[in-house]
């Protein structure tokens, strides 16, 4: 499944500044997609009003399978009309020197097997202090990295 703001342009076509969220509830009973810039705030929810009816998976029944097509689609139209698209679409404004490497942070990603597998292998490790003396070593076998030693 595509990310969202890769399904908004590359699916819709829609190329304009935004910053999104989707989001699935309840069992996938709910199913919501909130957006915005400068000039706008849209939010739809699309969903029951009871849990019981619901989707079985995150296929059809998840935020950017439901209620992202109707934001993306509402917004494509308010592109479309002059007057709106001057009056809604804005452009973000430059973060200042000081706040541009706040957001410069590593990506996150689980660990799968392969990297957990990689693990085992990874050089026992060491704490030092500023005169570079050790304070901690951790030294873990191979079969205590395999079992974890519940000591560690």
């Amino acid at each position: 499944m595509l990310r969202p703001g890769v399904t908004v342009k590359s699916v819709y076509g829609l190329d304009i500044p935004l910053a999104g969220k989707t989001g699935t509830s309840q069992n996938y009973a709910d199913a919501w997609f909130a957006v915005f810039n400068p000039g706008l705030v849209m939010v739809s929810r699309a969903g029951a009003s009871t849990a019981a009816i619901h989707f079985n998976n995150g296929s059809y029944g998840s935020g950017s399978a439901l209620a992202l097509p109707l934001v993306t689609l509402t917004l494509k139209k308010v592109v479309q009309d002059k007057s709106l698209n001057d009056k809604f679409i804005a452009s973000f404004p430059d973060l200042p020197p000081e706040l541009e490497r706040s957001l410069d942070c590593p990506d996150f990603r689980e660990k799968n097997l392969f990297d957990i597998f990689i693990d085992i292998f990874e050089p026992d490790k060491s704490t030092y202090d500023k005169k570079g003396e050790i304070i901690e070593k951790k030294i873990r076998s191979f079969l205590r990295k395999i079992f974890k030693n519940k000591k560690e």
